[in-house]
């Protein structure tokens, strides 16, 4: 069954392409030539034993083995990358690349093996999106075309419209809205009101609207100043 329907595309950081079946139930990568799939590395940014690829009740999944540089996921038409390392494992959906790290170049940009899993049974499906109605005040999280509201607290609601509100006098881009800023959106001063109720609130939102609330697409954390919200406005 593996043979006939399960690929991995493999580009080489020199741009070098070829495609491997996936065959077996288990493949170990790594620069190691005791490896299934060897990954050959001279910088040694890749470790002798780095990940493998496992079958397990008819998904693939891909677990890091302890590797210094870490394996990332790149999930199929997103931006989203997940350390795979976080997780221990990760489970592979078709169109999903995963990400190892080849060398870096003199500007000590990173050039990554790209793996990229294809099903030729499973259809890639496109991204979820977020949209939000300013004048309804009422959130969607849009999903295989088909629209669903997200019921929103009183505070939660406070914060999504404020954020929505901020990217809309940003020609509908994301802004990096501060905790200062977003406190009194949502409580409508600020005292007796930390970072960290922020966080909260912010966490209960992800857990609602994000497939994996540790790895957000949506409400992103902007390290040390706040959050962004990646939505669509609608009228």
């Amino acid at each position: 069954m593996h043979s006939e329907c399960h690929f991995l595309d493999v580009q080489e950081p020199d741009g070098n392409k070829y495609t491997i079946k996936l065959e077996q139930d288990r493949f170990t990568l790594g620069r190691s030539n005791s490896n299934d799939i060897i990954l050959p590395n001279s910088d040694k940014t890749i470790s002798r034993n780095h990940c493998v690829l496992e079958c397990k009740a008819n998904c693939w999944w891909v677990v890091d083995e302890s590797s210094a540089n870490g394996t990332f996921v790149q999930r199929c038409n997103r931006d989203t990358r997940i350390d795979v390392r976080q997780h221990g494992k990760y489970q592979l959906n078709n169109g999903d690349t995963i990400l190892i790290l080849g060398k870096f170049l003199e500007e000590n940009e990173p050039v990554f093996w790209r793996l990229t899993f294809r099903d030729s049974e499973q259809t890639v499906q496109p991204p979820a999106f977020l949209e939000y109605s300013l004048s309804q005040q009422k959130l969607f999280l849009v999903k295989s075309s088909e629209q669903q509201e997200i019921h929103l607290s009183r505070r939660e609601r406070n914060l999504i419209h404020y954020m929505a509100e901020r990217n809309q006098a940003n020609n509908n881009k994301p802004v990096v809205c501060e905790y200062q800023q977003m406190i009194t959106a949502i409580w409508g001063d600020s005292c007796g009101h930390t970072n960290n109720d922020v966080t909260r609130l912010v966490w209960v939102i992800r857990k609602k609207v994000e497939s994996d609330p540790g790895e957000p697409e949506f409400l992103i954390t902007e390290k040390a100043r706040g959050y962004s919200l990646k939505v669509k406005l609608i009228a």
